[in-house]
């Protein structure tokens, strides 16, 4: 049979266990922001050459910001695998008129060698004129020292034409 000084005895450790799960659970809270905080700077940066590199029109060299497995699954089309077809894939995009890509982040996610980017897109002409927006998904792996795309899937904000 249970005395009260059994209760007592089990209750403490109880209360000594939560409190133990509540500070783990706190100095990971603590911790993931800043993780994510260095993670997210590198991607802008990896954003901002990505855009220096459209404004060049060289595809080759944005397929060169891909892991060696990248791919990219833009709407309405097949999954696009490897650096050659990736670079002739962004070399066409480039060829329609795409001179300037504006990249905004809002939202980087996980931690370690693999994080998830959710953003904002602005595609222009040469002469600034709006050719396209919409939103995008990245999932980046850090690989060889460097932040690489490895899922880069988007799709724009623009209605389709009504005939």
């Amino acid at each position: 049979m249970l005395t009260n000084s059994d209760l007592d005895d089990k209750g403490a450790t109880v209360n000594s266990s939560a409190r133990l799960c509540l500070a783990v659970a706190a100095v990971i809270g603590f911790v993931t922001p800043s993780l994510a905080a260095g993670s997210r700077t590198a991607i802008e940066a990896a954003n901002a050459n990505f855009s220096a590199l459209v404004a060049q029109g060289d595809g080759a060299k944005l397929a060169d910001l891909y892991a060696k497995d990248g791919a990219v699954m833009p709407a309405g089309s097949d999954l696009i695998r490897g650096t050659e077809a990736i670079a002739k894939f962004w070399q066409s995009v480039l060829s329609t008129g795409v001179a300037a890509i504006e990249l905004k982040t809002l939202d980087v996610y996980g931690q370690g060698t693999t994080v998830t980017e959710v953003g904002e897109y602005v595609l222009r002409a040469k002469a600034g004129k709006l050719l396209d927006r919409g939103k995008y998904i990245v999932i980046w792996r850090r690989q060889d020292g460097q932040w690489k795309l490895l899922r880069d899937m988007f799709s724009t904000n623009v209605p389709p034409r009504t005939s």
